[in-house]
């Protein structure tokens, strides 16, 4: 199976297995990974996910072939975006565990997770608007919120690849980690967040995410709603 999963004391294990195209995700595996986090979200003994990519790559993003093949639906304003999970909320929290490429669309992955991890041979880029395509997952919306309005402007206008040791810098990634190593730290990370109590937890993540949004003020108060609630 090109998306697979595995449970490992309470965390669930989420991996891009599509190697020989460098996981780069066609349509039928981006419909692979919306069911793969759907079942996570809908497993009350898992209560978080590590996002991984076999044979020491994340994802090279969307696979240009099958774009040219037709094999992604047309997008839409209305319509899911070519990764099928990133224009939604995950319900529980998600750390990513990078080695090699990160880019494009497995970049926009990376951004959808709560938490990332890297190897030192992990590299970022929006290498997909060098070649035309727009992002649709996410990355113009996520990456300033993450890194900053400046630096999400550097890499989205530049299109250049980012280092590791750079992520670091920029608090892209919170931990660098040998070569081979980002799947176990993510997965003590994992499993770190999935021994706290969910209910405080998520009370905690969803009003973070939801703050955004919303005035200091309302902010506040919403963050109580959701605590006492």
């Amino acid at each position: 199976m090109p998306v697979r999963t595995e449970d490992d004391d309470g965390v669930r294990i989420i991996t891009i297995d599509r190697p020989e195209r460098r996981n780069a995700v066609d349509g039928p595996m981006a419909q692979e990974l919306r069911e793969a986090f759907a079942a996570f979200e809908n497993e009350p003994g898992t209560q978080a996910a590590v996002l991984t990519g076999a044979g020491g790559m994340f994802c090279a993003g969307n696979d240009l072939k099958a774009i040219a093949a037709g094999d992604f639906p047309a997008p839409t304003v209305e319509g899911p975006p070519p990764m099928q999970v990133t224009r939604g909320r995950a319900a529980k929290p998600i750390v990513a565990a990078i080695e090699g490429y990160c880019f494009g669309g497995g970049f926009e992955l990376a951004l959808w997770a709560d938490l990332r991890i890297a190897s030192t041979t992990a590299e970022f880029g929006l290498l997909n608007l060098g070649k035309g395509l727009p992002c649709l997952d996410g990355a113009t919306v996520r990456l300033p919120r993450i890194v900053g309005h400046g630096r999400a402007m550097e890499l989205i206008l530049t299109g250049r690849r980012l280092s590791a040791a750079d992520a670091l810098t920029y608090g892209l990634v919170t931990q660098v980690v040998d070569p081979g190593r980002a799947l176990p730290a993510a997965l003590a990370l994992a499993a770190q967040i999935a021994a706290t109590p969910p209910e405080a937890l998520q009370a905690a993540r969803r009003s973070a995410l939801d703050q955004w949004s919303l005035h200091e003020s309302a902010a506040t108060a919403h963050e109580a709603e959701i605590a006492l609630t």
